[in-house]
């Protein structure tokens, strides 16, 4: 039975071959457990400098208990853990430390089977495996951040651009906490005047009028609103803007899979048809991380059943992408074999590129535009990488609108938040109308009361263990 009073412990560091590998232990015994089996100094000397003399360290000592008892805290000791390693035993004592506990991390060299060897012996003096995350976990219980900081750690650990890095960093430095207590403490005193005024209802208590409540309601889910729509941006900054490259065959949408992937990832032939399958590869577009899909061609009729399963799949491609990329040959004029493209790309948001702009012109861009003058029409040439900047830029554009770029860095907002903050809202819309329709006070801060709810819900404030192990379950294990 896992208890929050047991020591923990757990390899913090990827799992391979690296240079240095730690082992953190966590909690009320951390310091009695690893001073059983680590050992001051060294037990040979160091080999001499070239032209210097030998440095022998502090004798080996064993019985360190005296020791680590008056080791002040955020100090460095070399010394050995049994006859496995030379290490480097750092102390943080409580509460200063990362999970507000005492935490001791051994830095050994990088090797799996010593890393194992030494977690094994901490687990055989008295700690336990660690959970996922229950480090993290530790903190947040502890007062050592909040809830959307400790997510914000999980997502630096995962960045893939600088840009989601920013925003990881900038959230796990408080900015969305910070925003969420900003907006409950508007909310605080609407519903406290309102339940000053319910218990002294018999000494003519005047209660804030209706309209400034609605007024001060609709501010605060103007507020939500704004934070809402970095929803959309946070999902991109996450997982990737998901982008498919579709057209009939040999229009070149392997060649510009290779182009933005500057390697020959795809085979580029001369025949159609050549790919037969949905080819996904990921990059790093000016910070945006994206997800590129390179797909079967689209072609009304084919008797291949290999080609028909093919089409399938670029088709269930196009549904899941974000921007579609419809591509066109642009040394040919448009004709039907275009259409099942172009009927499936409007569906979705899109940007028509017209391929192959280093041969002789024969497609007639004006054509896109009675199809649909909002898309962008973009002409590129794959095959020399003229005109890639201008793709790269709307893909960019496309990533980051004009409402988003503003909070781009400052928070990411994952489904349980945007969740929250809807219930916030419509919470709030209930209050604002249950104002203005002079329904009973108590009504009325009811509905205060859920959304002050849902935001303590973001931040970690109202919580269930439920909510945490999932949350949690999601880190590796040793952060």
């Amino acid at each position: 039975m896992q208890s929050p009073q047991d020591t923990i412990a757990a390899v913090a560091t990827p799992f391979g071959e690296g240079g240095l590998g730690v082992i953190r232990v966590s909690g009320t015994r951390a310091i009695e457990i690893v001073s059983k089996i680590f050992h001051r100094g060294a037990k040979t000397s160091f080999p001499a400098a070239s032209g210097g003399e030998s440095m022998d360290p502090l004798p080996a000592t064993a019985g360190d208990d005296d020791f680590f008892k008056n080791a002040s805290s955020h100090t460095c000791h070399l010394g050995t853990i049994r006859d496995i390693d030379q290490v480097v035993v750092t102390l943080f004592r409580a509460p200063q430390s990362y999970t507000g506990e005492d935490i001791v991390e051994i830095s050994a060299h990088g090797n799996p089977l010593t890393l194992q060897k030494i977690l094994n012996l901490c687990i055989q003096k008295g700690a336990r495996l660690a959970g996922p995350g229950e480090f993290t976990e530790r903190a947040f219980i502890n007062g050592k951040m909040d809830l959307t900081q400790a997510e914000a750690v999980a997502e630096l650990i995962r960045a893939k651009t600088d840009k989601t890095q920013a925003a990881a960093l900038a959230q796990m430095q408080g900015t969305l906490a910070q925003r969420v207590r900003q907006l409950r403490g508007r909310l605080l005193p609407l519903l406290a005047y309102i339940e000053v005024g319910l218990d002294h209802s018999d000494e003519n208590h005047d209660f804030l009028l209706r309209e400034n409540l609605s007024v001060r309601c609709g501010e605060v889910q103007d507020e939500i609103g704004n934070l809402l729509q970095s929803a959309r941006v946070s999902k991109i900054l996450r997982e990737g803007l998901r982008v498919a490259l579709v057209g009939r065959p040999n229009v070149g949408k392997s060649s510009l899979l290779n182009a933005l992937l500057k390697e020959d990832r795809a085979i580029v032939t001369s025949t159609p048809g050549t790919t037969r399958d949905t080819l996904e590869e990921s990059l790093n577009l000016n910070g945006i991380p994206v997800v590129l899909t390179d797909t079967a061609g689209l072609r009304q009729n084919s008797a291949d059943p290999i080609e028909q399963l093919g089409m399938e799949r670029a088709r269930k491609s196009l549904e899941a992408a974000d921007v579609v990329l419809g591509l066109f040959d642009g040394s040919e004029a448009y004709s039907a074999q275009d259409e099942p493209m172009v009927q499936q790309a409007m569906g979705k948001p899109h940007l028509w590129i017209i391929n192959k702009s280093d041969l002789p012109q024969k497609f007639s861009r004006e054509k896109l535009e009675t199809l649909n003058g909002k898309a962008p029409v973009l002409e590129l040439s794959a095959k020399t990488g003229d005109g890639l900047d201008k793709l790269i830029d709307g893909l960019v554009n496309f990533a980051l609108d004009e409402k988003s770029r503003a909070s781009e860095a400052q928070w990411l907002l994952n489904a349980r938040h945007q969740a929250a903050l809807e219930r916030a809202a419509e919470a709030l819309a209930r209050a604002s109308e249950a104002a203005q329709a002079e329904s009973y006070e108590e009504c009325v801060a009811l509905e205060l009361q859920t959304a002050l709810g849902a935001f303590g819900e973001i931040i970690g404030e109202t919580t269930t263990e439920d909510l945490l192990d999932q949350i949690f379950s999601a880190f590796c294990v040793g952060k």
